[in-house]
């Protein structure tokens, strides 16, 4: 597994930026029913924005307030759960997180989720009827605050995801009936390798400008997807970043690392850019760019706003957390479980980008592996039947599948685009669903 020093969540404690979908809050003592009330009015505010955090320790100049002084209070799931079932509807779960920061701090971080097919109203007043008011609903809004909805414009992104819910599913159904879900060549295959090759050659074009990763321009992973849409519809360029915050909350539903793919950082150096590409085939269309080239998990990725998205990240085995384990070298191994890890929640971003277009029908994929040869499949925690060393250096896998079928059937669509690589380690009576489904579990760390 990748280590600390890109985490996410590391970057808000590290560089505090108080944004729409991050609210900083110093330390709070939750035997006081007010500060249990004023949480609950951001929890339910940043749900209904479409996800975000909460970090405490830090105060309004985005500083570390010093030591908790209140020792006996627990910041935990449990308490966070606490306040959401006596203040919010419908009940949701909110994960909470212990932060260090590069200085040593620790910082409590609610992972607040985006609200799902029903926004999260509040179902009590707080005391003396502050922070949080029964039967109101709260998003986030400039400032930033939480507070109340209290316009049709606000109201309108918050109706548009309740309902991409029931679309989605709707669209992909009536596809899948009369076109069938066909894995071969379509419509969008020409396309999705001009926008895939490209970004590759991009990509190693500027590995070998950093020359920081001597094995990266051998070894690494590329994913691709393009969503097919029956009106051709684009994305608000101008919206694609709030998109991907968006669709980034949602995919912690099914996998959350710490590392999460087509993240966006605020920090300089870090965050992406709109950039073009002529070989890509979008034309004098711009794209979001990121190139993660000197970092620890070195990674590039691009999201266009016709619903193609590319991403090339290397392999988390040659990294000293994971090898070390066996004090192998870099190269030397290959985890199944991460390759199914990455592929879900690939699959998972593509249906949450699918579901912000009016008539999505179905989404093509693109898969490559690179520098496979010589490695033996291994995880931390299974042991596996065959022991030989991978004979080829590269796999490709693509299909293409309803919208639906995204949410219906992924651990399928895993197991079938990560065959080849389980087939070239002998893996392919244990790379199944079933056996996906069976390790989902363990990807939400």
């Amino acid at each position: 597994m990748a280590d600390n020093s890109r985490n996410e969540l590391r970057e808000l404690v590290d560089s505090p930026n108080e944004t729409l979908a991050v609210e900083y809050k110093g330390w709070l003592d939750f035997g006081s029913a007010e500060a249990r009330a004023d949480t609950a009015r951001h929890i339910a505010a940043l749900a209904n924005y479409g996800g975000g955090n909460i970090v405490f320790g830090v105060n309004d100049d985005m500083e570390f307030t010093g030591p908790n002084p209140f020792p006996k209070v627990v910041y935990d799931r449990d308490m966070i759960a606490g306040i959401v079932k006596k203040y919010l509807q419908p009940p949701f779960q909110c994960d909470v997180r212990i932060v260090k920061s590069a200085a040593g701090n620790e910082h409590p971080v609610v992972v607040v989720p985006p609200h799902g097919a029903t926004p999260i109203c509040a179902k009590a007043d707080g005391p003396m009827r502050k922070g949080i008011l029964q039967g109101v609903y709260y998003t986030r809004k400039p400032g930033p605050e939480s507070a109340a909805i209290l316009t049709a414009g606000e109201w309108a992104p918050i109706i548009r995801r309740c309902a991409m819910h029931e679309r989605a599913a709707i669209l992909g159904a009536i596809d899948a009936a009369l076109r069938g879900a066909h894995k071969g060549p379509d419509a969008l295959a020409d396309a999705l390798r001009l926008w895939h090759d490209a970004a590759h050659a991009a990509f190693l074009k500027a590995v070998e400008k950093e020359n920081t990763r001597p094995l990266l321009a051998k070894s690494h992973y590329h994913l691709t997807y393009a969503i097919q849409r029956s009106d051709d519809q684009y994305a608000d360029a101008n919206r694609l970043l709030e998109i991907l915050h968006q669709v980034n909350s949602e995919v912690n539903d099914l996998v959350h690392t710490g590392l999460s793919m087509f993240y966006i950082y605020t920090k300089p150096g870090l965050a992406p850019s709109f950039e073009t590409d002529a070989a890509s085939g979008q034309g004098e269309h711009d794209f979001l760019e990121c190139r993660l080239l000197r970092e620890s998990d070195a990674e590039m990725w691009r999201v266009a706003a016709d619903g193609k998205a590319t991403l090339m990240r290397e392999y988390w085995e040659d990294g000293t957390d994971f090898s070390g384990m066996r004090r192998a070298k870099p190269g030397a191994l290959f985890s199944p479980n991460t390759m199914a890890e990455s592929l879900a929640e690939f699959i998972r971003h593509a249906r949450g980008f699918a579901e912000r277009f009016d008539l999505p029908t179905t989404v093509s994929f693109r898969c490559e592996w690179h520098g496979l040869a010589g490695r033996i499949a291994y995880d931390p925690n299974a042991r596996w039947m065959s022991g030989l060393p991978a004979h080829a250096d590269h796999r490709v896998a693509s299909g293409t599948w309803p919208v639906s079928a995204l949410a219906e059937t992924w651990p399928e669509i895993v197991a079938e685009l990560g065959g080849p690589v389980a087939r070239l380690f002998g893996l392919e009576t244990a790379f199944t669903p079933q056996w996906v489904l069976g390790e989902a579990p363990k990807w939400r760390r």
